[in-house]
């Protein structure tokens, strides 16, 4: 039985499903909270079309779904905290600014009562760190960009042959290990299968595409700077980051931006380090989870 009136809704990262946030689920519930969590299109078990379906990924337009999702799924509960990792959260911060594709109001504006995020990447792909840097930083990693996307990830037949034949359990499992640093031995079959199935289905290869290609968005950086004095600069933001990340490290540029932000004692940010890689929440769910925990209980406190 629920007994918190705060709502927990959860948004994976590339790649991912709702399955790794199993550990983060069973914590919530059995403290009390009512935990939603979807996977994004094109992403997990959800459908996957392309271009001639007429959509274009992108990390607004997640942030649309996300405001869609709590409209059909969420209009009931009293307040709704966005709970991300990696792309995820930097979809949840896009989703909080309230401006993205639809005009008009939006559900998530009134229902929103914080963000906690495991980790924040730059962007819908590399390319967003171009601007955290200079003109010249910004120039070598676009024309690599350029290179890239021309040889390999505008290549759709590529993509599907590497998916159908070099991606296998073995490889991911071994690659999700690496990120898995504190617990390894968390990196089940139930995990390996929540990657290994969904890049199978015939619309991986675009979706995997776009997803390299298309537009990065705003940063992290330039979403807090744009939306400074709206709803984002309002609500508390919590982080719980792996001291051994090494997909968004710390010490890189989103990293730093959040540890300095939480050593404003002005702002409403707050960030927690733990021992863990990057997906935190299952790899050390004790130390990650119970950090979201406490910042959850203290808000819901404060209501």
């Amino acid at each position: 039985e629920n007994k918190k009136d705060t709502s927990v809704l959860l948004i994976h990262g590339f790649g991912c499903s709702t399955t790794y946030w199993r550990r983060t689920i069973t914590a919530l519930t059995d403290a009390g909270y009512k935990v939603h969590a979807l996977d994004l299109l094109g992403q997990g078990k959800s459908s996957k079309p392309g271009r001639a379906d007429g959509i274009e990924i992108s990390i607004n337009l997640w942030a649309e779904l996300v405001d869609l999702y709590m409209k059909d799924n969420m209009s009931a509960d009293p307040s709704v905290v966005l709970s991300g990792n990696s792309l995820g959260s930097l979809i949840a911060l896009a989703a909080a600014t309230g401006d993205f594709i639809s005009q008009g109001p939006k559900i998530v504006n009134e229902k929103i009562k914080g963000i906690c995020m495991f980790n924040c990447g730059v962007g819908l792909n590399s390319r967003g760190i171009a601007n955290e840097g200079g003109i010249a930083k910004k120039v070598i990693v676009n024309v690599i960009f350029i290179i890239l996307n021309f040889l390999i990830f505008n290549n759709i037949g590529l993509l599907k042959y590497v998916l159908e034949n070099v991606v296998t359990p073995e490889l991911l499992k071994d690659t999700l290990k690496n990120l898995y640093v504190y617990e390894p031995e968390n990196v089940d079959d139930e995990l390996v299968d929540s990657f290994y199935l969904p890049a199978k289905d015939p619309g991986s290869p675009e979706a995997l595409s776009q997803i390299y290609t298309n537009d990065p968005g705003a940063t992290p950086m330039e979403l807090h700077d744009t939306y400074k004095n709206t709803k984002l600069a309002e609500i508390p933001i919590h982080l719980v980051w792996g001291d051994n990340d090494v997909v968004t490290p710390l010490n890189g540029g989103v990293g730093q931006f959040y540890v300095e932000l939480a050593a404003d004692t002005s702002s409403k940010v707050s960030l927690d380090v733990v021992n863990s890689g990057h997906v935190p929440f299952d790899d050390n769910p004790n130390d990650s989870n119970g950090s979201m925990l406490r910042w959850l209980d203290h808000i819901e406190s404060k209501a």
